[in-house]
């Protein structure tokens, strides 16, 4: 989801890889679903509520190697056959943002009539946007362009609130030293998650000495190693937050492998398949998990909502409004809880 700003491609890649951001492509192992591994124009005709008989939705989005988008991808397909509309899928299992390109012209030539999209680059397809609300079709996105040009945004909430208490209450250490997996620098949908969380580790815990922030570029096995010599280097090495889940598996990885568990607390964002693994080893201590499936979900119902209550095709007012999904934090204790189901990233519907 790029809320991002525009730069060298290698650089779009590296920030997109984001959210959520499990590496790999299709690799072996995962049995990923062909949506997973990445297709353009594969279509889900959903037979559901006949009331939104004759809509056509188009879902863009690329790197569904990674569960987080994979994801999305389902609580979307769930949600248009709850629905009873069309949707038509364009996505692609790698950060390559000319394929990206290519599957949002491909979506624009089927002639939906409303788009959700995770660009690379927030700004990668204003001219486009704009045009397609002129013509009265509605774009739902998770990346604010500049000048605003889509109709509402739906992503996670970064509010702490739902979930600060119960995190700072699982970090027992009052001295020694911390560290942050921050991924890498600049990117915003990532920042405005993982950095209120750490200000308020950092005011909770003043004998927390923090250590530089580290960047892997969502590397697990650069991290796995960052970690690794970090533990080595400071003994008194008591905190790991990982800003993502390739950071989260590594630093998992990295305590276990040092014999570490439970004395080095670990708390990560995202809830990956590997994540919960680690969670319920107790490797883990807590993880801070969005919510994709829910994503997908209002982002298809956001966009039906709209096409029924404005059946002229009129030009659709531009907007910066959001649809802000609350994250939870997830334990050992609660992450089998079916009430935390859409919290748990899904490599397959």
């Amino acid at each position: 989801m790029d809320r991002l700003v525009a730069g060298d491609p290698s650089k779009e890649d590296m920030m997109f890889a984001l959210q959520r951001f499990v590496t790999a492509g299709c690799a072996a192992g995962l049995a990923l679903s062909v949506a997973a591994c990445g297709t353009v124009g594969d279509t889900s005709a959903s037979p559901g509520n006949p009331s939104g008989a004759g809509i056509v939705i188009a879902g863009v989005y690329g790197n569904t190697s990674d569960p987080f988008f994979s994801s999305i991808g389902c609580g979307a397909r769930a949600e248009a056959q709850r629905l009873g509309v069309e949707l038509k899928t364009y996505t692609s299992a790698s950060l390559d943002t000319n394929q990206f390109a290519a599957n949002f012209q491909s979506a624009q030539l089927a002639k939906p009539n409303g788009i959700f999209v995770e660009p690379f680059n927030a700004n990668q397809f204003v001219a486009q946007y704009q045009s397609l609300m002129q013509q009265g079709v509605p774009i739902v996105t998770a990346s604010a362009s500049t000048p605003p040009s889509q109709y509402k945004l739906v992503l996670s909430s970064p509010d702490t609130a739902p979930y600060l208490p119960e995190a700072l209450s699982l970090i027992d250490a009052e001295s020694g030293s911390m560290v942050v997996l921050g991924g890498a620098p600049g990117v915003e949908p990532l920042e405005i998650r993982y950095k209120p969380f750490v200000e308020a580790v950092t005011k909770a815990k003043p004998g927390l000495t923090a250590l530089p922030t580290e960047y892997s570029g969502f590397d697990i096995n650069k991290s796995t190693s960052t970690v690794a010599s970090l533990l080595i280097a400071h003994p008194d090495l008591r905190l790991v937050i990982a800003s993502n889940g390739p950071d989260g598996q590594a630093a998992a990885a990295a305590v276990q492998q040092a014999g570490k568990a439970g004395q080095v607390k670990v708390i990560a964002f995202d809830a990956v398949p590997a994540e919960i693994v680690a969670l319920k080893a107790g490797t883990i201590t807590a993880l801070i998990a969005q919510a994709p499936q829910k994503i997908g979900a209002e982002s298809v119902s956001t966009l039906v909502a709209y096409i029924k209550g404005n059946p002229s095709g009129r030009p659709v007012p531009s907007g910066e409004e959001v649809i802000g999904i609350p994250q939870r934090l997830l334990t050992a204790q609660n992450v089998d809880d079916p009430a935390n189901a859409d919290y748990i990233y899904r490599v397959d519907c």
